[in-house]
Order: C-alpha cells, then sequence, then structure tokens
C-alpha cells in the first residue's frame, strides 16, 4: 500500500496490519501536517481582521467633508496590499503542506455504497439515498477525497431538502456522457434552491463553505464538480470524472 508521502507501507508478517513503526510515523507525520495547516488557518483569520478593521474605518473617513480622498486611497492600498500579502503567505505554506493525492482506479458500485454507509456519522440532517442500478463502471480518482467531496454534496442536498423530521431524499444516477467520462448525478433540488445557487454555487458568499469545499476537493481527486439545471429548473451536482477502464 502506497502512504501519502509516496513511500510504500507493508504489512506485518501474518499480523494483517500495518507495522507499528510504519504506522507511527505516517500518524505523526500526518498529525503534525494537520495541526500546521489549522495553525496557519487561525493565524490567517486572526490577522486579516486588523487590516479589515483599517480598511473599514478609511472607507468611513472618505464620507468627511474634510476629508483628503487622496491620502486616505492611499492608506486603503496599503490594507489592501496587506490582506494580499498575508493571503498570498499562508497560501505557499499550506501548499507546502498539502498531501499529495493518491490516484487509482475504483468501482463506482462500492464507492457509492461506502458514501451511504459513511453519511449518517458526518450529517447534520438525515437522508436516504436512491442508488442506480449497479453499473460495473469504474474511475480513476483519489478515493477518499471524492468520497468526503460527495458527502458535503449530500449534506447540502439533505440541508436544503429536509421537511421537519422527514428524512430528504439524495438521488444519485450515473451516466457516460462521453466517451472515456462517467458522470455521477446528485439531486434532484427543486426550482427555487437550484436558482438560489445558480448564480455562484461554488463561491462561499453563494453556496456555501460545503460546496465550495466539495468543488476543491473533487478537483484534488481528478474530477470536476459542477451545478446543472435541466429545462424544467431542476437542478443537480454532476460529478465528471476520467473512466478507468
Amino acid at each position: 500500500m502506497m502512504a501519502p508521502s509516496g513511500r510504500r507501507i507493508e504489512k506485518g508478517a501474518g499480523s494483517g496490519s500495518l507495522t507499528p513503526p510504519d504506522m507511527s510515523r505516517e500518524y505523526d507525520e500526518l498529525y503534525a501536517r494537520h495541526q500546521t495547516m489549522t495553525a496557519l488557518v487561525n493565524v490567517l483569520v486572526h490577522d486579516l481582521r486588523n487590516p479589515l478593521h483599517s480598511a473599514t474605518l478609511l472607507v468611513e473617513a472618505m464620507g468627511s467633508p474634510s476629508a483628503n480622498i487622496e491620502a486616505l486611497r492611499a492608506k486603503l492600498r496599503a490594507q489592501i496590499g496587506k490582506l494580499d500579502g498575508l493571503i498570498g503567505e499562508t497560501n505557499a505554506s499550506m501548499k507546502e503542506l498539502a498531501v499529495e493525492p493518491s490516484i487509482e482506479v475504483i468501482d463506482v458500485d462500492p464507492l457509492l455504497r461506502a458514501l451511504v454507509e459513511h453519511f449518517p456519522s458526518s450529517a447534520d440532517h438525515p437522508a436516504t439515498f436512491v442508488l442506480p442500478p449497479a453499473s460495473g463502471l469504474a474511475v480513476a480518482v483519489d478515493r477518499k477525497l471524492l468520497q468526503q467531496a460527495a458527502v458535503e454534496v449530500a449534506r447540502v442536498l439533505a440541508e436544503r431538502q429536509r421537511d421537519g423530521e422527514k428524512p430528504a431524499r439524495v438521488i444519485v444516477t450515473i451516466d457516460e456522457p462521453e466517451e472515456g467520462g462517467v458522470r455521477l448525478y446528485f439531486g434532484d433540488l427543486a426550482r427555487e434552491h437550484g436558482e438560489a445557487l445558480a448564480k455562484a454555487p461554488f463561491a462561499i458568499a453563494g453556496g456555501g463553505i460545503r460546496l465550495a469545499v466539495a468543488r476543491s476537493m473533487a478537483q484534488s481527486a481528478g474530477g470536476t464538480l459542477r451545478l446543472e439545471q435541466n429545462a424544467d429548473g431542476i437542478a443537480r451536482f454532476a460529478f465528471y470524472l476520467r473512466k478507468g477502464r
């Protein structure tokens, strides 16, 4: 088995489990990366507040009749420059900490079953899944990243379609829109929900943090995620994936 770092981890002789040294090293490495990345995000969020606060005060000061607009503009540009610098520095550090995706050929049918099994442990709202008939298709993706992206999409669907205590229904369909490609549809969202998301579904201000994260994870997994609407206004999330074989 290949570890996230790219080196192979062998199973212990006769035990069917990872040898303790390898398992410990992998855990320590991933734990350190996770904690460092969390700290970076916390630092970024904290340090963004000061230039944002200063920029807000400068904008308010521009409304004064005696304001020196040119001087205030220069100060405002400086604060925006600080924001850009903070984001750029943090982004570079996070890229160094990221674990490379592990692309492999996996069967779609067990992947969808694993998604259904995993969903209740991470869901805020209950949902029932309607899975397609067995397809026998395989895709080339990072299994864990794609599954997590699909879970995030399903969570959004469950939240937007909930009806009191009644679980939402998440319909999953699969097709081959073009040679060498597989498409997984998650939906269906009623017109009012689809139209509310259509303008910017994967921007945090539009569809929320979960959809933004889901699209990023889908891309890292080796696919793409889109929101599509049919002629009746019904919206579905579509994962476009590369066929495995």
